[in-house]
C-alpha cells in the first residue's frame, strides 16, 4: 500500500511533469504549426529540443527542484527516486501531444482512440504492476506503456508523412 511519502513523491512529479509540458501545450494550441508538414515538423523539432533541455535540467537538478515544494527528506529522495524511473516516460512530450493533435485536424476519431486507448493500457498497466510489484509496479507502468505507445506514435508519424 502507498504511504505518505510515497504519494507526495509522485504528487510532486505530477506537478513538475505538468510544468514541463506546459510548454508544448501553448504551442500545440497554434493553429498555423498544423498548416503545413513542414511547420508542423519544425515545431515538432523545437518542441522536442525544448523538452530535452527542461528534461536534463530536471534529472539534474531533481533534488533542488523538488526541495522548493517541500522540506521533508523523506518525501524529497522518494521524489528523486520515482523521476529517475518516470525520467523515461517524460521525453518525447511533444510526439505524445502534437502529434495527436496534428492528426485530429483530420481524422478525431482516429485522435480519440489513441488517446483513450493509452490510458486505458497506462491503467491496466499501473493495476497489474501494483499487485505483482506495489509501488515499484506503478513507477515502472509508465515507462512500459510510453514505450509501447512510442512504437505506435511513430507508425503514425510514417503514414502521416509519406
Amino acid at each position: 500500500m502507498l504511504n505518505q511519502v510515497q504519494i507526495n513523491g509522485l504528487f510532486l512529479n505530477l506537478i513538475i511533469y505538468i510544468i514541463m509540458i506546459l510548454p508544448i501545450i501553448f504551442i500545440s494550441f497554434k493553429k498555423s504549426i498544423y498548416e503545413t508538414k513542414e511547420k508542423f515538423v519544425f515545431w515538432l523539432i523545437i518542441s522536442t529540443i525544448l523538452e530535452i533541455v527542461l528534461s536534463i535540467l530536471f534529472h539534474n537538478f531533481s533534488k533542488n527542484i523538488f526541495s522548493i515544494f517541500t522540506a521533508t527528506k523523506g518525501v524529497i529522495n522518494y521524489a528523486v527516486y520515482a523521476s529517475k524511473i518516470l525520467f523515461i516516460s517524460s521525453s518525447l512530450y511533444s510526439f505524445k501531444i502534437l502529434l495527436p493533435a496534428y492528426i485530429s485536424k483530420k481524422d478525431s476519431k482516429k485522435t480519440a482512440i489513441l488517446v483513450l486507448s493509452k490510458i486505458t493500457v497506462n491503467l491496466i498497466f499501473i493495476l497489474i504492476g501494483y499487485s505483482l510489484f506495489n509501488t515499484k509496479g506503478i513507477l515502472y507502468s509508465f515507462p512500459i506503456c510510453d514505450i509501447i505507445y512510442y512504437i505506435i506514435y511513430f507508425k503514425f508519424f510514417l503514414n502521416v508523412f509519406r
